[in-house]
């Protein structure tokens, strides 16, 4: 299966045909190595609807019981049973009833990026080191030297630059997985924005994308999906499950921080909620 990557994808599924599935999960794996498994970097549930669209972010720290392996982060899942035992986890622990997936890894995400000629964020003084180290760590596991940041503000950022902002989990002098997924969010926003201005560039990648995704949906209605989202470009609403109310910050014995729960039936009431 080859390499797949994660944030131009993204764009491509906020807008579907009545045909395809209501409720898709999408996975971004974060594996270092060229045909290994890793852990679920991104856990997000598109919601589609007649009139809404939704993109529903699950925090990978969120603690769970995994069947067969006791408690743990739920990102682990993916690197332990891959997209089934992922899926299985979710609905068996929030009463869920998801299905569809789509996989990708964002390995490749940053020559994406690179084709649409960069994105424009912002890089505050408090993380510009953090995302030099990732971006020193991706040209090291790339074997090639990248150019590190040198300033901060609002910059345009080449892919590998991008990619580094959004795997930084820094917020002020805590490490948060909710600061990292609003990073993600960022990149998702620059590219969608860029594909809006840039229709016929962002049309020219189609095949691109379908061969470096891993998913349920049919070619043809992919397809569609390109076609709906272009002709009809509009970011759809983002929201974060559990919010921060409704978990504590623990340290477990041989798993590390995680994002302990304080009533399950509350937060599957929740989850519904925002995905349905």
């Amino acid at each position: 299966m080859p390499q797949k990557f994660l944030f131009l994808t993204v764009f491509l599924i906020y807008y579907t045909v009545q045909s395809f599935a209501s409720q898709i999960l999408l996975i971004g794996s974060d594996s270092r190595e060229q045909g290994k498994r890793g852990n679920a970097d991104v856990i997000m549930v598109i919601t589609v609807k007649e009139n809404e669209i939704k993109l529903t972010s699950i925090l990978r720290d969120t603690y769970v019981y995994i069947k067969g392996y006791g408690n743990g982060k739920l990102n682990a899942t993916y690197r332990l049973g891959g997209k089934d035992l992922l899926l299985s986890t979710i609905n068996a622990n929030f009463k869920t009833n998801l299905s569809q997936t789509i996989i990708t890894d964002f390995r490749n995400t940053a020559d994406v990026i690179d084709k649409f000629g960069g994105v424009n964020l912002h890089i505050d003084k408090g993380i510009h080191q953090y995302v030099n180290r990732y971006i020193d760590e991706q040209a090291s596991l790339k074997g090639i030297s990248l150019l590190p940041l040198t300033r901060t503000g609002n910059i345009k950022m080449t892919g590998d630059q991008a990619l580094a902002y959004a795997r930084v989990r820094v917020a002020g002098t805590m490490y948060n997985d909710q600061s990292r997924v609003e990073r993600q969010k960022d990149v998702i926003k620059a590219v969608l924005n860029f594909a809006m201005q840039h229709k016929t560039q962002a049309a020219r990648y189609f095949y691109d994308l379908w061969s470096l995704i891993d998913t349920d949906i049919s070619i043809s209605v992919f397809w569609d999906i390109c076609k709906t989202f272009l002709n009809k470009p509009k970011i759809p609403k983002s929201q974060i499950f559990p919010n921060y109310q409704a978990y504590t910050n623990e340290r477990i014995p041989n798993v590390g921080l995680v994002l302990k729960l304080k009533d399950f039936r509350k937060a599957s009431v929740e989850l519904n909620s925002m995905i349905n």
